[in-house]
């Protein structure tokens, strides 16, 4: 059976790494472990508490954001969304995949799909450009937070709503639309005194895992995306990781030799390298999922262990001139995984002309694609790699399109969550992440958050080491 995704993971093992990588025997030794770290996740999963895997067979959603696109109007050409985090890094993310590239800069007619943009952070300088360059009239403010409270978008929302206010007055309320938790948080309570239009982000998924929530499904009908081809490529691979055999199991395989090479072989450090423009986004999303999920003070059963790997984000091949060499003849801490594409969307050929044979340096590339280039660069990378004994795998899509990305999403979620019980960590929680929002409401002088400022350092101190 062919799949919109193919993982290779043989670079990772004794075949290519010798005494660097696990032989058979050692992979096979890493299924027991493997087995029951999935047990423990499903039986998480059957108790209610996890509801990522559920989302591919949600339609009732997808058709709901489908027909919200449908029916906004049509002199409406741009969503703003506001958000961070996991708010935002996956609609980010898939807008990125399979929208037009560069979408965001293209002159719009009335009622076709609509530009996204992606705020993100809370500064003011990139506040202030949004709200200059888009029109009132012509765009919707999608709020997105699950609990409500987020201190970065409450602020984004605070200035959008009276910003909108100004200038709409009672209008400015069919330009807000809100994504959140269905019965809990600021955000409903408030979407519901204001009459906003709202989403649900179901209660049983956390913000790093919802992207095929209406967080996702929302914006990308919006922006006129494939919604379905993305659940039905989900749904895939969500079945073809709920196997016990990690022979036959891509997120058990992968989860297990990633692990494997962390904690035996003294390897954190794992290098999501996208050698397609579109996916680097997606490499940039894996870097929350990956490190919220699985870098943990605590085991699960509260013991000290400050464990957890460190996901890096490169693109192919503009970082074999930044970090490559570090990769190739630095530390042996990393495991580079390639991302690309087989089938390219459309090619650019390199002209034949005088100009191209004026030199040796150029000649070569006369009548070759740019794709071609790029999958040698992709090849050259792999083999200097491999030749020094670093760990590497690819991840092939078999083209970059919906189906393919929600097989990959999924894939690299399910992983997460396996590679939990294998850290002894809850995958799902985030309580660093936490304190310091805590410590951040003190700073702010927050009612109920006082103790906390006691004793909160400046950003800049006093002292010899001060200059």
């Amino acid at each position: 059976m062919s799949h919109p995704l193919t993982l290779d993971l043989t670079g990772l093992t004794a075949t290519v790494l010798g005494d660097q990588g696990p032989a058979a025997a050692d992979i096979a030794a890493l299924a027991p472990a493997a087995r029951a770290a999935r047990e423990a996740i499903l039986a998480r999963h059957a108790r209610g508490e996890l509801g990522f895997f559920d989302l591919p067979d949600d339609r009732v959603t997808a058709r709901a954001c489908l027909d919200y696109a449908r029916e906004l109007p049509p002199a409406v050409d741009t969503m703003v969304l506001l958000g961070i985090g996991g708010s935002s890094l996956g609609p980010r993310a898939l807008y990125s995949a399979l929208a037009r590239p560069l979408d965001a800069l293209r002159s719009r007619s009335p009622g076709m799909p609509r530009r996204l943009l992606f705020p993100d952070n809370a500064d003011p300088v990139t506040m202030r450009a949004v709200l200059e360059v888009c029109d009132p009239n012509r765009t919707v403010w999608n709020v997105v937070t699950k609990s409500g409270g987020t201190a970065e978008t409450a602020a984004q929302l605070l200035v959008v709503a009276d910003h909108l206010e100004r200038a709409l007055g009672a209008r400015a309320k069919d330009h807000i639309v809100a994504t959140t938790d269905p019965t809990a948080g600021a955000l409903r309570a408030t979407a519901t005194a204001r009459g906003w239009r709202t989403f649900d982000i179901p209660s049983n998924v956390g913000g790093r895992f919802s992207v095929l929530t209406a967080v996702g499904l929302l914006p990308s009908a919006v922006a006129g995306l494939d919604v379905v081809g993305l659940l039905d490529g989900a749904r895939a691979m969500r079945d073809r990781c709920l196997g016990d055999d990690p022979a036959t199991n891509p997120a058990l395989l992968l989860a297990s030799l990633l692990h494997h090479h962390h904690i035996a072989r003294g390897r954190p450090m794992v290098v999501l390298m996208a050698y397609v423009d579109a996916l680097y986004d997606t490499a940039d999303w894996f870097r929350q999922l990956w490190a919220e999920s699985l870098g943990k003070e605590r085991s699960t059963d509260g013991t000290v262990i400050e464990t957890g790997p460190t996901p890096i984000a490169a693109r192919g091949a503009t970082d074999q001139h930044s970090q490559l060499q570090l990769f190739v003849e630095g530390p042996r801490d990393k495991v580079v995984l390639m991302l690309t594409a087989r089938q390219r969307e459309l090619e650019v050929t390199i002209p034949d002309t005088e100009l191209a044979h004026s030199r040796a340096e150029y000649g070569y590339l006369a009548g070759r694609g740019m794709g071609v280039l790029l999958d040698a660069e992709l090849r050259g990378t792999i083999g200097s790699l491999a030749r020094r004994r670093r760990p590497v795998g690819t991840i092939a899509l078999d083209r970059v399109d919906a189906p393919s990305l929600g097989s990959l999403l999924m894939l690299l979620e399910c992983a997460t969550a396996y590679a939990g019980p294998l850290y002894r960590v809850d995958p799902f929680d985030q309580p660093g992440v936490e304190e310091a929002k805590r410590l951040a409401y003190a700073a702010l002088g927050r009612a109920g958050f006082e103790d906390l400022a006691r004793g909160l350092p400046p950003i800049t101190t006093e002292g010899p080491y001060v200059l």
